[in-house]
Formats: structure tokens, C-alpha cells, sequence
């Protein structure tokens, strides 16, 4: 067997779906953009990225579980082909390579096969991109010796909501998603997540919204989150819900769905939409409430979970 053919041990990450608790627009940079204030938290519910070394060359494979109008790209749009080629131009960097010599290098100077199982819909304002790329970046950079300053920094090239996801537990994230806060979640919530089936543009959201701006996250809440977080998150926003159900009325019936199902204490949009959460009393009611909008919904997208502490 060559070495090019020799295959070492697979390793697998879990992308977790990302959930915003609270989305607040506090203002804009000169350069257009949007200046936030988020609590986010992740869900044992995500995709799940596995690296395959060796082999001689590098490719991307998708494994899709869900029927999408378009499929997922496996190019350089796709996210995680993105995180790969940084990950080989910071591994070069690190062994020494000149910066054109390493931007060169790209996703060519790592040999292997990354297979991402997509379980998470797109355009789904629950960051499933930018968390298989940061599942990538945390999978092939272990043991590297990157700086964790030096990798959020270059993560944040690939996307505003790289940074958050590569720290992977409950974080207030303010700016452009570049300054990250741990918090305290006092309880894992137990949530169900629904997708009505069509997803929504970041860009035209934003884009679409009231040119006003409002009040940062206070620090009562953030207190609140470590005692009784869903009371807590109800005493805050997210700045872009209105807008989403104005382009997208179907996210409106989901939120309603969702707050008339037995045991839901309270439903909020995620992120720019168009998954909307609902956040339940126990596990028990979730499941439940979650088979039964799946029976009267078909076509949407619904998984009962909980975010993590």
C-alpha cells in the first residue's frame, strides 16, 4: 500500500444547532453592518461532521437526511469547504510556510475526506453552516497549536456566527458576533425546534426591517438566565421576528403553533428565522408536543430537544 492510500483513524464532531434566546439590534458600523446583542445556546440536535485522513487528495462529501429545493453546495460556497481550506492555510502557517505559500496551500495541503450528515435545515437562522464549519476548524486543528485568539480571529472571516459557535456553550455575543461573553443557563431547557418549510434570506431580513434601533440585553436578564431562564428570555426580544413573519407569514402560524401546544411556556423566532423555538416545561411535553405538530403539520420540519447548560 502507498502512502498515499494509507487511511488513518476517522474522528467525528457534532455540529449543534445554535439557538438565539435573544437577538437585539442595537445599532449599525459605518460599513453597514448590523450591530447586535444575542444570547445564544446550543441543542443536542445538530449535524454531524466526520474527517477521514489520508487517501492522497482532499474532497467534501454531503450526506443529506432532509428533501431541499436545492442541494447542498459542496464547493467553495459551502461553508465547510471554506473552514477546510482555512484550516490547511493555518496548519501551513503553523509548519512555517510563507502567507503565499499558505494561501496557496489551502484544502490541497490536508489529504482526507470530510463527510458532513446534514440533519438540520437551511436558511434556517439556526447556524447549520456556520456550525459544521466550526466543527471542521475544532476536528482538524486539535493538537495544532493555533491560538484560540488567533483561530476566532481567522474563523470570523468565514462568518459573523463562526466565533460563538466555535466556543459551543451558552454565550452573549455582541458587535458583529465578535465579542463572545459566557453565561449561565440555571437549567438545560427542554425545547422543540420547527421549521415550516421555507427558509428565509439574512441579508433581505435585515434589509426589510425598521431602520430603528433598540436597547442592549440588560444585565437583570443575564442575571435571570442562572435562576429561571425562560422567564428571563420572555422579558427580552429578538429585533428581527416581526420582520420575518411580515416576508414570511408562515413563521407567524408556527410561533402560534407552537405557543398553543400543551406545556409550551414560550415560542420565539431564532436567529434571522425562519425556525421558530418553543421552550417547554419537561422533556415529556416537548416529545409530545412535537409528534403531535408533526402529525398536523406534514412538510415542516420539527425535533423536540434541549439546549444545553
Amino acid at each position: 500500500m502507498s502512502t498515499a492510500d494509507r487511511r488513518g483513524t476517522p474522528r467525528h464532531r457534532i455540529a449543534p444547532a445554535k439557538v438565539n434566546l435573544a437577538l437585539h439590534v442595537v445599532g449599525r458600523r459605518a460599513d453597514g453592518y448590523h450591530l447586535l446583542d444575542m444570547l445564544v445556546a446550543f441543542a443536542d440536535i445538530g449535524d454531524r461532521v466526520t474527517w477521514q485522513p489520508g487517501g492522497g487528495a482532499c474532497r467534501l462529501d454531503i450526506e443529506d437526511r432532509l428533501e431541499r429545493p436545492e442541494p447542498v453546495p459542496t464547493n467553495t460556497s459551502n461553508l465547510a469547504w471554506r473552514a477546510l481550506a482555512l484550516a490547511g492555510r493555518l496548519s501551513a502557517n503553523r509548519l512555517g510556510a510563507n502567507r503565499l505559500g499558505a494561501n496557496r496551500l489551502g484544502a490541497a495541503s490536508l489529504a482526507g475526506t470530510l463527510t458532513v450528515r446534514k440533519e438540520l435545515p437551511s436558511g434556517a437562522g439556526i447556524g447549520g453552516g456556520s456550525s459544521d464549519a466550526a466543527a471542521v476548524l475544532r476536528l482538524l486543528l486539535e493538537g495544532a497549536g493555533i491560538a484560540e485568539e488567533t483561530l476566532r480571529t481567522e474563523a470570523l472571516t468565514l462568518g459573523a456566527d463562526l466565533p460563538v459557535c466555535l466556543a459551543g456553550r451558552p454565550a452573549r455575543v455582541e458587535g458583529i458576533g465578535e465579542r463572545i461573553t459566557p453565561v449561565t443557563l440555571g437549567a438545560a431547557l427542554p425545547v422543540v425546534l420547527v421549521w415550516p418549510g421555507a427558509g428565509l434570506s439574512t441579508p433581505a431580513v435585515f434589509k426589510a426591517r425598521r431602520p430603528e434601533f433598540e436597547d442592549a440585553v440588560s444585565d437583570v436578564a443575564i442575571d435571570g438566565l442562572g435562576r429561571d431562564p425562560v422567564t428571563a428570555i420572555a422579558d427580552l426580544r429578538n429585533d428581527l421576528e416581526e420582520t420575518a413573519c411580515r416576508l414570511l407569514p408562515v413563521v407567524g402560524r408556527a410561533l402560534s403553533a407552537l405557543q398553543a401546544s400543551a406545556g409550551c411556556r414560550l415560542a420565539r423566532m431564532s436567529g434571522s428565522g425562519s425556525t421558530v423555538v418553543g421552550y417547554f416545561a419537561d422533556p415529556e411535553a416537548a416529545t409530545e408536543a412535537a409528534a403531535r405538530l408533526a402529525a398536523d403539520m406534514p412538510g415542516w420540519w420539527i425535533r423536540a430537544g434541549t439546549l444545553q447548560v
